[in-house]
């Protein structure tokens, strides 16, 4: 079975893609609207944090730190608009600038200094987690909340003539600028791996990183950059759930979606457009736990066990990339025991042919 799913694996990637667009348009069609809103939204974070981590994993380095660098981002965007009356895209950008700057100190500290990647990733994700806590209390004078009048929120827009559309414009329309440029950024990552000379670059890292220093790319500079564009994208993310969800911080507020991403990032076998498409089935899972907390039909279930629904597709997601994993392994072991087999039959014939002669 695993032989067969790595053989045609191409073939099987694109019959999952086609299911997930086959499955994405049921789901606007049977689920009622106001859910199907909330997944587009709720899968926004999942978009930009799956992209910030596939572009790093490219470059040849598994961004662990997504969470921490997520959660930057919100308690940033919150931070700067506190009682200063700014527009929230100020908040927008200084995220995405902190989260960036945490991506070039994770990337100089993990390719300069040799610092051990997973030790790397988890100190800065408690460090992040911790430090937003402290300055909560020690700058701000608050616990668990940060929030004021002066914080607004993202305003939401509507496309011009797409929202005068039935069904699709009141699905596709209504949503804020970080929404949209989410999508946009899904095209954007896929035209810098595939149509540029530098996303080229970071391919070749991430494939063979010696072949790639043989054929004279820096190899530092490109892992640095993938890394500091790593960051910029999961800060960016993050400001969406403190201004784009909600006008406040709230302490540990991103609960482990940045470690979903990076599982999204994973199962789409690093590709932004299956990233993208399974994002929204996490966005949609989000949405549905929530709307089914409010349903009568399932009043018996604990609410803690509905809100497990993402986590759930999570570990599913997860061993099905670990049987990928298993199963490229054990095809290539395979290949070569047939291959060096051959070969071994072939000099025993060349050796033993003389003799006979």
């Amino acid at each position: 079975m695993l032989e067969l799913m790595v053989k045609y694996q191409d073939d099987l990637r694109r019959t999952l893609l086609i299911g997930g667009v086959i499955l994405t348009i049921l789901v606007f069609v049977a689920l009622p609207t106001n859910v199907i809103q909330s997944g587009i939204r709720l899968s926004t974070p999942f978009v930009l944090g799956s992209l910030a981590a596939l572009i790093a994993s490219r470059a040849g380095v598994l961004n662990l730190a997504i969470e921490g660098k997520m959660l930057l981002g919100s308690f940033i965007a919150v931070a700067v608009l506190f009682q200063r009356d700014l527009d929230p895209a100020v908040g927008v950008l200084a995220a995405t600038i902190a989260g960036g700057v945490l991506g070039l100190i994770f990337a100089i500290l993990y390719l300069q200094i040799r610092v051990n990647l997973i030790i790397l990733a988890l100190a800065l994700n408690l460090f992040v987690a911790n430090a937003t806590v402290f300055f909560m209390r020690t700058e701000f004078g608050v616990f668990g909340t940060l929030a004021d009048p002066s914080i607004r929120g993202l305003p939401t827009y509507d496309l011009p003539i797409i929202k005068d559309l039935p069904f699709i414009g009141e699905l596709i329309s209504g949503y804020n600028g970080i929404v949209y440029i989410s999508w946009m950024m899904v095209v954007a990552i896929w035209v810098l791996l595939r149509k540029t000379q530098f996303g080229r670059h970071i391919r070749a890292v991430g494939e063979n990183k010696e072949a790639a220093e043989t054929a004279g790319i820096n190899v530092t500079r490109v892992q640095i950059f993938a890394l500091t564009l790593s960051g910029m994208l999961a800060g960016f993310a993050g400001s969406f759930f403190s201004l784009g969800i909600l006008s406040q911080f709230l302490e540990n507020m991103t609960a482990g979606r940045g470690w979903i991403a990076l599982t999204i990032s994973l199962f789409a076998l690093e590709r932004p457009l299956p990233a993208f498409f399974t994002s929204l089935f996490f966005g949609f899972s989000e949405a549905l736990s929530l709307d089914l907390q409010n349903s009568e039909t399932v009043s018996f279930l604990p609410p803690d066990i509905l809100l497990l629904m993402p986590q759930v597709a999570a570990i599913g997601a997860l061993v099905l990339v670990a049987l990928r994993i298993r199963g490229s392994e054990l095809l290539k072991r395979r290949q070569f025991v047939a291959q060096f087999s051959k070969e071994l039959g072939d000099l025993k014939r060349m050796v033993i042919s003389p003799g006979q002669d």
